[in-house]
C-alpha cells in the first residue's frame, strides 16, 4: 500500500490511470495488507517463539496513545522516507545497489520510530493479542487512521510531488 501510495499517484497525475483504478489499488493494496497482516500477527503469537516478549505490548501501547497530529506526522516522515527507498532502489540495476539504496532510508524510519502503516498492522495486534490494554477501536482511531493518511501524503506529496513537478507533468496546463 505504502508504495502504491506514490507510484499508482505518479501514473494517476501522469495521466497514465484514472482515479478508479488508483482507488482501486490503494483499498485492494490496503486491504491485502491488513488481512496478511493479521495472519502474521496470529501466527507469530501462537507459534510462541517470541516467549514472554514484553516488546510488542510496549510498542502497541506507545503506538496507540499517541496525538492525531504526531501520529501523522510520524505517518509522513516515514512513508517519504519508504518511498525514497522505493524509488532510489529501482533506479539500480543491481541487487547490491538495490540493497544499499533501500538500506539507508528504512533504517532511518526504524531508527527514528516512525510509523508506518502496513507494520502497524502487524505489531499492534500482535501486542493486543500479548495482553496490551488497547481496544481495536483505539488501534484504528488514535493510529491507523492518523498514519494511513500521514502515509499518504507521505508518498504522494512529500516523495512523488517534487519529482512529478520537476520531471513529469504534475501541475502543467494542457
Amino acid at each position: 500500500f505504502t508504495g502504491n501510495t506514490a507510484l499508482v499517484t505518479a501514473a494517476y497525475k501522469e495521466g497514465k490511470t484514472d482515479g478508479k483504478s488508483l482507488i482501486k489499488s490503494w483499498v485492494a493494496s490496503y486491504a491485502g495488507n491488513f488481512v496478511g497482516s493479521l495472519i502474521l500477527a496470529y501466527l507469530a503469537f501462537k507459534s510462541g517463539t517470541l516467549g514472554n516478549a514484553p516488546a510488542s505490548v510496549a510498542i502497541a501501547t506507545a503506538k496507540s496513545t499517541l496525538p492525531f497530529d504526531v501520529a501523522f506526522v510520524r505517518g509522513i516522515l516515514c512513508n517519504w522516507l519508504v518511498c525514497m527507498a522505493v524509488y532510489m532502489a529501482s533506479g539500480c540495476s543491481t541487487m547490491i545497489g538495490k540493497m544499499t539504496a533501500v538500506w539507508f532510508p528504512i533504517s532511518a524510519f526504524v531508527a527514528l520510530g516512525l510509523d508506518h502503516s502496513v507494520a502497524n498492522m502487524f505489531i499492534i495486534p500482535l501486542g493486543i493479542m500479548r495482553g496490551a490494554e488497547i481496544t481495536i477501536g483505539q488501534f484504528i482511531t488514535k493510529n491507523l487512521i492518523p498514519v494511513t493518511l500521514g502515509n499518504i501524503v507521505g508518498g504522494a506529496l512529500m516523495c512523488m510531488g517534487p519529482f512529478g513537478s520537476a520531471f513529469g507533468n504534475w501541475g502543467k496546463k494542457d
